[in-house]
Parts: structure tokens; sequence; C-alpha cells
């Protein structure tokens, strides 16, 4: 019987719910047994004290009917008045022998003994016990006695007489079976018991004064009620005595636990029939269940042929009816299903799953053939023109025209947005390049939709693949480097060659490290003088950055940093070089070396949020006078976001930061940024400067520009500076600076500060 299936559950259901009403039942009914078994003895104890009270009084009446008669005999009285002791005696004797009592004491009316059984010391005073109602219960020698004391008088008061019966074990199991309760006389204090019906071993226990009472009953298991009875009423020691009235709890529970029992009984009787019962119930239930589920096996199987039969005219018949409609609608679903999982949904065509399974398949079976990778161009401005629904349209009209183009063995697939593969096995390359002649020819004729047309442009990649070695995902990767190519260099196809793909996988491999390589600071700050091109006095430096990893070797700027942009990683390594940079500018302010430090901001820089106030909290931080920064930026970086750069510009220039312009002449529309940007410097790009020396052309633009510089009272910059012809054209046409490899490279901080000490020895000398 598995534990997991309905059946087992049902059935362990119904066992549970059945042992769970009679395991309450039994619990309640142990607790209302415990309750009454207490109750009931707390009766019976009660009943047995009244008892005990009825039998006691009993007894004194009995004493006082003894002690009537002798004190009314006139014999007893006439030996009392003549002092007659032999008399006395004999009369008393006799007396006590016929009424069994064992305590005599005649006393005259001053209270000393005429004749006694025992010491007259030993008992009470005559007025305490005259004042006591009842006969008292008194202590003498180790023993309790229950007394009665009456007067003799002829007529007038002769003599006391005094009659008692000794309370000991053998009263104590008298009155135990009378009363039906065990009873023990105890001291108050002491704990000595002197008189009880109870066992020698019952009685050690009970007597045992190193314990609080109640632990001893506990131990003893009896159900105890005590009358303590007042040293006022009762003369029996010094400190009182207490009767006990007890009860074996075990034997009062008999009946009770005999009740369990059979409670418990007829329970297990229960649980047998409810047991039977269940199983009945839960093989009537789950056989439907059991053909629903070997059903639904089948239909998880595949299987849908074999109909579903379960004739039964109540709920599970109607289940059944409705799993057989079920059956035959996941059959017309799983074929749609499957359609759509290797299909396009829009082009009809097989999709990038079936693709992948189609080419594993030729790969793993060891064939060879060609792919082709097919690309509209900008198709994403279709979009944006003419709407989705046009798009949508015009690639169900490719995907169409492909389909009329191709025959077999050519296989067609659109992969993902505007991409589609084709697929032949077995193809050479002469084949495939007849192919893209037709592809060209006839793809680029007019695309008509609702007498309107519209000229669309492709590009494609295309590589062999040979069996057995090559992944899929290597193979559409290459053929969609290769279109992205083809794009590049305006061409229809373009074929795979050897090496395409590493400056892909170089890019991959920077963007992946270019993180780490921030977060531990794994990145260079490299500086080039700028010279005052007068004099040559070293004014400042440009911060470059440098990369050196361990695996890419030297990672140029021109590599990493329109990654960064990209990626967003640009963010922290700008703060980065921010923060290095102004560090190092003030440990050379401190040593005595006052430049001016340069530094470039890409156009998300700009569009910081945060980048002004970072500025200013990294300047103040370290102590430098905003005045000694430069911020380099391109007019392409302004073109981003103009009306943004420009306020974020203008907040650095009021905060006393050197805006600088730099590329100058590179870019597009240079006088209109120029006459609208707050800038301090222009820095004339390296393509007018290399050649300055020889040619008319750019001294020419050069010295315009300087003018128009001078003209708006801007600081001018020449960068590229390789010979001191060019660096002499510059002095004469009046440039601000200058910096170039004429000067120096970009260095590592401690490799400039040697440079500018032999660079003061030089100017110096």
């Amino acid at each position: 019987m598995r534990i997991n299936s309905f059946r087992t559950r049902l059935l362990l259901l119904f066992l549970l719910l059945t042992a769970g009403i009679l395991a309450t039942s039994l619990v309640t009914l142990r607790w209302v047994v415990a309750l009454q078994s207490e109750r009931s003895l707390e009766r019976e104890l009660l009943v047995s004290e009244r008892v005990f009270s009825e039998l006691m009084q009993v007894r004194t009446e009995q004493l006082q009917q003894a002690a009537a008669v002798l004190t009314a005999d006139f014999g007893f009285r006439e030996a009392i008045a003549s002092q007659d002791q032999e008399t006395i005696i004999s009369a008393l004797v006799n007396h006590g022998e016929r009424i069994g009592t064992n305590l005599m004491v005649l006393q005259n009316a001053a209270g000393d003994e005429v004749a006694a059984t025992h010491a007259v010391s030993a008992l009470p005073s005559i007025a305490a016990r005259t004042a006591v109602a009842a006969a008292p219960l008194i202590l003498v020698q180790d023993e309790i006695f229950q007394i009665v004391t009456v007067p003799v008088q002829a007529p007038d008061l002769i003599a006391w007489a005094t009659l008692g019966f000794r309370v000991d074990d053998e009263l104590a199991k008298l009155l135990q079976q009378l009363t039906l309760a065990d009873i023990s006389f105890m001291e108050v204090g002491t704990e000595q018991i002197y008189a009880s019906s109870l066992s020698a071993a019952e009685r050690t226990i009970l007597g045992n004064n190193q314990q609080p009472l109640d632990q001893r009953l506990q131990q003893l298991d009896l159900a105890a009620h005590i009358n303590n009875l007042s040293q006022t009423a009762q003369l029996a020691g010094p400190q009182g005595l207490q009767v006990i009235f007890s009860s074996q709890r075990q034997q009062a529970q008999q009946e009770f636990v005999t009740l369990q029992q059979q409670y418990a009984a007829m329970a297990l009787l229960l649980l047998i029939l409810a047991s039977l019962l269940a199983i009945l119930t839960a093989r009537k239930i789950t056989e439907p269940l059991a053909q629903l589920t070997q059903a639904t096996q089948r239909l998880g199987q595949g299987d849908y042929a074999k109909p579903i039969g379960i004739n039964r005219g109540d709920e599970f018949g109607k289940l059944g009816t409705a799993f057989e409609a079920m059956r035959h609608d996941i059959a017309m679903r799983e074929q749609q299903i499957v359609f759509q999982l290797e299909h396009d949904l829009l082009t009809e065509l097989p999709n990038r799953v079936s693709l992948q399974s189609y080419l594993r398949e030729a790969i793993e079976s060891h064939q060879q053939g060609y792919i082709i990778l097919l690309n509209v161009a900008r198709f994403g401005e279709v979009n944006d023109k003419f709407g989705q629904q046009v798009a949508d349209r015009l690639l169900q009209a490719i995907a169409q025209r492909l389909s009329a183009l191709l025959s077999k063995p050519w296989w067609l697939a659109r992969l993902a947005g505007d991409e589609f593969v084709l697929v032949g096995v077995g193809q050479t390359l002469p084949q495939v390049e007849r192919l893209l002649e037709q592809l060209k020819l006839q793809l680029e004729q007019p695309w008509w939709l609702a007498d309107s047309s519209y000229l669309l442009h492709f590009h494609s990649g295309y590589l062999a693949f040979t069996g057995g070695a090559d992944a899929v995902d290597d193979l559409l990767r290459k053929a969609q480097l290769c279109a992205r190519q083809a794009r590049l260099q305006n061409r229809f196809a373009v074929a795979y060659q050897a090496g395409m793909d590493e400056q892909y996988l170089r890019r991959l491999q920077i963007v992946q490290a270019l993180p780490k390589a921030v977060r531990e600071q794994r990145l260079q700050l490299h500086y080039q003088p700028k010279l005052a091109t007068a004099t040559g006095t070293v004014v400042g430096v440009e911060a470059l950055l440098r990369w050196r990893d361990e695996h890419l070797g030297v990672v140029r700027p021109d590599e990493f940093i329109p990654l960064a942009e990209q990626t967003g990683e640009i963010y922290r390594l700008t703060q980065w070089v921010i923060s290095a940079g102004l560090a190092q500018l003030a440990l050379w302010h401190e040593q005595g070396h006052k430049l001016s430090l340069a530094m470039n901001l890409s156009a998300l820089d700009l569009s910081s949020p945060s980048l002004v106030t970072e500025l200013q909290q990294q300047a103040k931080q370290q102590g430098i006078a905003p005045a000694w920064i430069t911020l380099e930026v391109t007019e392409s970086a302004v073109m981003e976001d103009p009306t943004s750069a420009r306020a974020k510009l203008q907040a650095l220039r009021e905060l006393g930061f050197k805006i600088a312009i730099d590329d100058y002449g590179t870019g597009y529309a240079s006088l209109a940024q120029l006459k609208q940007l707050p800038a301090d410097e222009l820095k004339l790009d390296r393509s007018f400067i290399q050649e300055l020396a020889h040619s008319e052309v750019d001294q020419t633009i050069v010295q315009s520009t300087l003018a128009l510089a001078h003209q708006l009272q801007l600081q001018t910059v020449a960068e590229g500076v390789e010979d001191q012809a060019t660096w002499q054209v510059l002095q004469r046409l009046g440039c601000t600076t200058v910096q170039g490899f004429y000067f120096s490279r970009p260095l590592a901080a401690a490799e400039l500060e040697l440079w500018l000490k032999q660079h003061q020895q030089g100017q110096q000398a």
C-alpha cells in the first residue's frame, strides 16, 4: 500500500478522524472520571467524618450512662462518705469490668485522688474536664482515652468520678469498618500516631515528620480529610490532636477504571468497524479515479487513441465524460502547441528552437553545408515610420518570397526580429554564391502592400559548417558578425573569414573584465605635460587613463572607453579618475609643483545629475582650488543633450572650474557650439597639427582658429606636437599651450616627477 496514494490517504483520513474522536472521548472520559472520583472520595470522607462523630457521641453517652449508674449507687456513695477505701475500689473495679472502661478515677470534692487506675496528675483539672460538652480525648501515659467526669452528690458534692475508654488501633479498625475510611489519631506538631487503622508500613510513612503532610499523603496515594480537634474542646496533649480520615485513591477509582477499560474496548471495536467501512468506501471512490489516472498517464505519454470509458450515473461518470472531451481537445491543442513551439507565429516559418534542433542534428550526423543569415537593413526605421502593422506585413511578405525562391535542400527559418536564416545541407560554395545573386536580385525589388511600394535593403553573412566540430550558437554568432560587417561595408553579402570574430571576442572579454578592473583599481593614470608655447615652461598635465590586464594585455582607451559608455561603467570610471587625479594633484602642490590638471568628460558623464556635486566635493576634500582643474569635453559629447550639457558646464564654470573644448574642428556645427558653450579653452585636434610644419592649408586653418580664439578671449592648446618645427610654427602663430611626444609621452606619476626635474634642469642650463 503506497502512502502517497489517494486510497491510502482517504483510508488514513477516515481512521484518523475516527481515532481522533475516540481519543478525544477517552481523554474527556478520563478527565471526568478523575474529577468525579475525587469528588466521590471527598463526599465519602465527609460522610465518614460524620459517622465518626456520631459513633464518638454514642460512646460518650455510654460513658455518661455508666457514670450515672455508678454515682447513683447508694453503697458507692456511702463508701465515699465513710471513706471506705476497699469498698470504693471494689465498686470501681466491678463497675469498670461490667461496662468495659479502661480508665477510672475517683477524686474528692477538692480534686485529690481517692482511687484511680491512672495517676491523677496526668488528667486535666476537673474544671477543664467539666467545661467540655462532649466527652474529651485526653493523653495519659502515651495513650488516648475518651473520658467523662461526673459529680458524686449525697446530696451535696462529695466527689468526682471519671470514666474513660481507651482509643487504640483496635478501636480505629472498628471505626474503619463502620465509617469505610481509615482513621488515624495524630498529635499536632510531633506527628506521633497513637491509634490508626492503617498498616504498619503506611503508619510509618504517615508519621514521618521530616516531610510535609501533603507529600506523605501523596506518597501513600491517600485522599484525606483532616479534623483538627482544638485544645479548648479536646484535651489531648499540649498541642492538640488531629483525626485523619483517609481512603486509597486506587481502590476508590477501581470502578471508574473498569468503566474506562470497557469504553476503550468499545472504542477499539468501533475503530475496527470504521476501518472496514473506510476500506470499502475508499475502494468504491478510488476505482474510477484509478481509471482516470491511467487515462491521464496515457495522455501524458501522447496516447490519445484509447477512449476513457467510465459508465456511471454519478459525479464520477460526469468526470469521465469531461475527461473524454478533454482528451479530444488536448489532442488538437497539442498539435497546435507543438507547431507554435517550433514555428514563428507571424510568418509560420520554423523559429530559433527548430533552427537549433535542425542544425544540431545535421552537425551530429556529420553533414556539411552552408548557413546564410539574412538581415533587413534599418528595419526599425520602417517600424517607426509606418507602424507595427505594416512592418509585420512586410515580414510576412519577405517570408513568402523567400519560401518561393528556395527549393530543397534549402531550409528556411526566422531567427528573430528582422533576421532570417537559410540552411543548405550538402551545398557547395558555387551553389551558395548563385543563390545569393538570386536573392539580391529578387529581394531588392519593390514590396507592394495595398497599392503602396516599399524599398528594402538586405545584408547577409554566410559560412560553411562541418559535421561534428561546430557549435550551433557559434555558427549563428559568426553569421551575425558577417551580416554586421556587410552592413558596415554596404555590401549585400560577406563570407566569414578566419579570425573575423577575434575582435568581437576581445570586446566581450573587455566588457566582462572592466567592472572588476574598476572595482579593484587595476587602472592607472598617466600624465602628459602641457607647456607654455612661448617659453617651454610646464604649466599643467593632462590625465590619461591606461589599463594593462594580465590576460588582455594592454587595453587602449579607444577600446574600453566606448564599451564603458555602452555598459554604464563610465560613471564609476569617471569617479575613480576624478578621485585619483585630484589626490595626485594635491600631492604635487604639496611638493611645490604648481600644475593644473586636465581631465576628459564623456557624454554620459555630462548626463549624470551628480557630476557637479561630485567634482565640487572631491576638490574641496583634496584642498584644490577649482581654477587648477580643466574639464575637457568634445563637441559630439555636448551634442548628445546640448541644453543639459550647457547647464552643467555653466554650473562648473561658475564654481571656478576651467572648461575646454576638446578636438575642436572635427565635430559639426563648431562655430554654433562655440558661440553657446561656456568655454575657457580651445584644444586643436592633432589632425591639424601633425602636418602643420609642411602644410599651408593646416597653417591657414590653425591661424584662423587661433585668431578666433584670441578674439573670444579663449586659451588655446595644440596637441600632437611631435617635432621642433611644429613647435616653432605654433610659437609664431601665437598658440598658448602645446603638448605632444616631442616633449614627453604620457608618464606615470613617479616618472613625471623625474621628467619635471630633468626638464627644469635643462631649462636652467
